[in-house]
């Protein structure tokens, strides 16, 4: 179950030459529930990391995310690099480390993961199911592109052969969210319509 107790949202290489090589209506789809997830970390204090795979090469996070990632009063880790497994570089094994909270780090339990960005079948595919192997890890389909269609489709497949939880941006914003009632309900309610 995701709490914001238990969980930690990474965005994944929102890039600006990696989200203009993809094609139109999935690309506007994913930027947009990318901005959702960010703005549903902010609003329920849900820890976050963002990652540049090579951005001398790709370029840095685009506007929007950038903008919904500038609301947080304390900016998010962000880690340049250049393995596709964002698991094979120690900067991110750490920034994970350190991005849960103290009641998650004491705890036991198997913590959890939303990951979403780009490109599905490759950086998320890769680093999801590494995740997989020690924490719940939720990728909502709709926050994730590639270039094509067909990719996209075998990576979601392949992920939940491995363990991850395929998700939708929706459920996963009111599965942290938990219950109704709450300014925290209303404000994530408008976010999704």
């Amino acid at each position: 179950m995701l709490t914001p107790a238990n969980s930690v949202l990474i965005v994944m290489d929102m890039q600006e030459r990696l989200v203009s090589a993809m094609p139109d209506e999935p690309r506007s789809a994913s930027v947009d529930n990318v901005i959702r997830l960010v703005q549903g970390a902010r609003i329920l204090g849900v820890p976050l990391i963002v990652t540049e795979q090579y951005p001398a090469g790709l370029g840095t996070t685009i506007e929007p995310v950038n903008q919904a990632l500038a609301e947080f009063p304390v900016a998010p880790m962000r880690i340049a690099k250049v393995d596709f497994n964002a698991c094979a570089d120690p900067r991110f094994v750490e920034a994970l480390a350190a991005a849960w909270p103290a009641a998650a780090r004491e705890s036991t339990g198997r913590r959890s993961i939303v990951l979403c960005g780009m490109d599905t079948h490759i950086c998320v595919y890769q680093t999801a199911r590494a995740l997989a192997a020690d924490h719940d890890v939720h990728v909502p389909f709709d926050a994730t592109c590639s270039r094509r269609q067909d990719d996209s489709r075998v990576a979601l497949r392949l992920l939940e052969r491995s363990g991850v939880a395929v998700t939708t941006t929706e459920t996963v914003l009111f599965e942290l969210l938990g219950r109704a009632g709450s300014p925290e309900f209303k404000t994530i309610s408008k976010l999704v319509r």
